[in-house]
């Protein structure tokens, strides 16, 4: 019997999607996982910019305090 199916890791598991996405195109596809990841990279400094605000500002100290 041959060796037991390997089990994708989830990393693998992205990058066949992306690459189906791509048509089987591995240039096509580098491109989306860096476009997506911008994109994600820029939601999170986003957040973070208006968390940092709300923190300088004051509105979080209560549950600091509170904590």
């Amino acid at each position: 019997m041959g060796q037991p199916a390997h089990k994708l890791t989830e990393a693998e598991t992205i990058a066949d999607s992306y690459l189906a996405l791509a048509q089987g195109n591995p240039s096509v596809a580098l491109r989306l996982v860096v476009r997506d990841a911008l994109q994600d990279l820029a939601t999170v400094e986003k957040a973070l910019d208006q968390r940092n605000r709300l923190i300088s500002r004051g509105f979080l100290r209560v549950n600091l305090v509170s904590a």
